[in-house]
């Protein structure tokens, strides 16, 4: 039997399924640049923009053109080792998309409405991924971040990282932002500091390829948003709202786009909505055939290059291309950062994994060369790329990876990756865990795993539980909305157990914070092929999940002895398989703290069906002592039969007892004489029907 194991943090993160959504959302600029506003100093930062794009247009397009300003981008990749880990063939079909659209070559151009398309503009602005980081060390432009931030995204992913926004245009790309946006950006000068300035955009609608949902609203979320990053409103204005008819009395403060109201991700080109024809196909819309800047916007966009607010006027210079590696001709292999992934982590002697390069921060060439470490695998070395690797005694492997190339080369290990079960010598049911054990989950001999999604993760409590004097808890108030947390069991041998005995029961505690809706989820799975897949068994989520009436409790959550509740689980698809495990996998939804106690497996235990003859068996106290009492809620006037038996099933009592239909009290020394210390069961049997509960001594 193998010890306890807490996952690598990559591991766990490996098998949490994130919800992915493909449907393309709006932007958040107006809201948070609005808030912005607000205060005096940044109201008066907007006014000036707005004089200096006046006087700076009028000379823009008289003739100071000519001249294309290349600005550094660098793309923030926030993730959890799930899909929104975009490729970088994905930033690449982004960069060459911003590329075409701000300098007018993008191939559609030609679709543009003839009333437009004698102002098309060129705007004159290029992108270049940064080839020197802000230390001056090689990059190319990408970095990646692990964080659960990335489900609920929004100022706080720029606290995980940020290069000097003076130097270069930043883009945080995430799984999901928090306020439901599809991307958005401040004004030049607008965020709240100068180290927030950039662009957060999920990663849904970065380019067209990969994640994407290749739709134009997609494909060209990023353009849009650098209109707004080089201090272009929508089209209708600044309001927080497209397609109301008050647009009309907004203005984006460009000559020649006409006022609208603006589209609702629709493709009208003969909508009037203000009196004149709109132009629908600007990138400044929320239509879905966005094809062009015009040449007011172009000259917009320049003038705030040209400005101090927000520090776009040094982006662009050649000191700074110099220092960020974005000057012509400048090119110098980078060392990758070695990183990959396994396609699975537990699983029975015998295992397959697929193990998966995932390096970054270099553009892979011939002088690449791959070199893995698979102690206890077969091979146990391989030079592929991508080799498959199978693992046949039972135990816990290391996986290192090693990638030299021409300009260096890098490592990694991640430890105890590999987790191998035998199929074999699981514990033998009845099964039980209590928690009271000081030390679990993590002592010797446990055998519990623990997966760490949120960081913050299950362990044990002592401020409350159901019996005994402890349980499981989680904190789900401080863990990312979306984010998984599990605790799987060690292998339980039910080779000997019937259908009608395969039960599963376990009390949980639960409150909501609000009762808005909340989503938290609590899951249990069962394994017959220790861990590679897993057949979900249980499930409640939202106010099913709460045990406290609907009552929201806004502090912290510690439950009375009523605000336990046992749950009943089915097993029989899982009766006399060898070698079972079980998974409870809770999912947060910010709310508040989740209890778990008293599982039991196979522990004496009938059909639902069968308890509605004992509505209910309970101790109390439990722990044991002088005053504890055996309560039997009876729904019939029959003879009971009560039974107590030890952890590994040795009766030590059996007796006859009286009960009449309603409820009936024992002291429990009447019952039986528990010797010592330890973990113990009794059953309650009425005409053949039976519940156990636990007794902690």
């Amino acid at each position: 039997m193998r010890p306890l194991k807490f996952l690598p943090l990559f591991a766990v993160l490996a098998m949490v399924s994130v919800p992915s959504f493909s449907q393309d959302r709006t932007c958040g600029a107006a809201f948070v640049n609005n808030e912005q506003l607000t205060v005096p100093e940044k109201a008066a930062i907007a006014a000036q923009l707005d004089r200096e794009a006046a006087e700076y247009t009028e000379a823009y397009q008289s003739g100071e053109r000519g001249v294309v300003r290349v600005i550094p981008i660098v793309f923030h990749i926030i993730h959890n080792y799930g899909p929104e880990n975009v490729s970088k063939e994905q930033v690449l079909d982004a960069v060459r998309i911003i590329n075409e659209d701000f300098r007018g070559l993008n191939p559609d151009l030609s679709m543009i409405v003839p009333e437009f398309m004698n102002i098309t503009g060129d705007s004159e602005i290029e992108f270049r991924l940064a080839k020197k980081d802000p230390n001056g060390n090689c990059t190319d432009g990408i970095t990646r971040t692990v964080s659960s931030l990335t489900f609920s995204a929004g100022e706080n992913v720029k606290d995980l990282i940020s290069w000097n926004t003076s130097r270069y245009l930043n883009v945080w790309v995430v799984a999901n932002i928090e306020s439901g946006a599809g991307g958005y950006a401040y004004y030049p000068g607008n965020a709240p500091s100068q180290s927030q300035e950039g662009i957060v955009v999920r990663n849904g609608q970065l380019g067209s390829i990969g994640t994407s949902g290749g739709s134009n609203f997609s494909a060209r979320t990023l353009s849009h948003e650098i209109g707004h990053y080089m201090n272009l409103r929508h089209v209708w204005g600044n309001s927080n709202e497209n397609a109301l008819p008050d647009n009309c009395s907004e203005d984006d403060n460009v000559d020649d786009t006409p006022n609208t109201i603006g589209s609702d991700q629709t493709c009208n080109l003969n909508q009037i909505s203000c009196g004149s024809l709109d132009n629908v196909q600007n990138y400044m819309d929320y239509s879905t055939c966005a094809r062009m800047f015009t040449e007011g916007q172009s000259a917009r966009m320049q003038s705030a290059l040209q400005s101090s607010a927000g520090q776009r006027n040094n982006l662009w210079t050649n000191a700074n291309r110099i220092n960020t590696g974005t000057n012509d001709g400048f090119d110098t292999p980078c060392t990758p950062n070695v990183e990959f992934r396994a396609s699975n982590t537990l699983g029975c002697e015998g295992i397959e994994v697929q193990f998966t390069d995932e390096s970054w921060g270099a553009d892979q060439d011939q002088t690449w060369s791959w070199n893995w470490s698979f102690p206890g695998g077969t091979p146990s070395s391989s030079i592929e790329q991508n080799p498959v690797v199978t693992y046949d005694v039972a135990g816990s492997y290391n996986a290192t990876l090693t990638i030299s190339s021409g300009a260096g080369s890098d490592s990694q290990t991640q430890s105890d990756l590999i987790m191998v079960n035998e199929l074999t010598g699981g514990s033998p049911a009845p099964y039980s865990e209590g928690m009271e054990t000081n030390g679990w989950p993590t002592q010797s001999g446990s055998e519990w795993i623990v997966e760490a999604g949120g960081g913050t993760t299950w362990q044990r409590n002592i401020s409350a539980s159901a019996t005994g004097s402890a349980s499981a808890r989680i904190n789900l108030r401080v863990i990312e909305s979306g984010v998984l947390n599990s605790l799987i069991s060690p292998a339980i041998d039910m080779s000997n157990v019937s259908a009608a005995d395969a039960r599963l029961t376990f009390k949980v505690a639960h409150a909501p914070r609000n009762s808005d809706g909340h989503t938290e989820r609590l899951r249990v799975y069962a394994s017959i092929d220790c861990g590679e897949t897993w057949q979900i068994r249980y499930t409640r989520a939202g106010n099913q999940l709460g045990t406290t009436n609907g009552s929201t409790v806004s502090g912290t959550f510690t439950p009375a002895f009523n605000q336990w509740r046992e749950e009943n689980v089915n097993l029989s698809s899982v009766a006399g398989q060898p070698h079972v495990m079980f998974k409870f996998e809770a999912m947060s939804d910010g709310q508040n703290y989740l209890y778990l106690d008293d599982i039991n497996i196979a522990a004496g235990l009938t059909s639902m069906a069968e308890q509605s003859v004992i509505n209910s068996v309970n101790v109390f106290p439990n722990p044991l002592d002088g005053r504890s009492v055996l309560s039997i809620e009876s729904a019939v006037t029959s003879d009971a039969r009560i039974t107590v038996t030890d952890a590994i099933g040795r009766t030590l009592s059996d007796l006859w007892t009286p009960v009449a239909a309603g409820s009936n009290s024992l002291p429990i020394g009447r019952v039986t004489n528990i010797p010592s210390a330890g973990i113990y069961f009794l059953t309650v049997a009425v005409d053949g029907h039976g519940s156990t509960v636990k007794l902690v001594k």
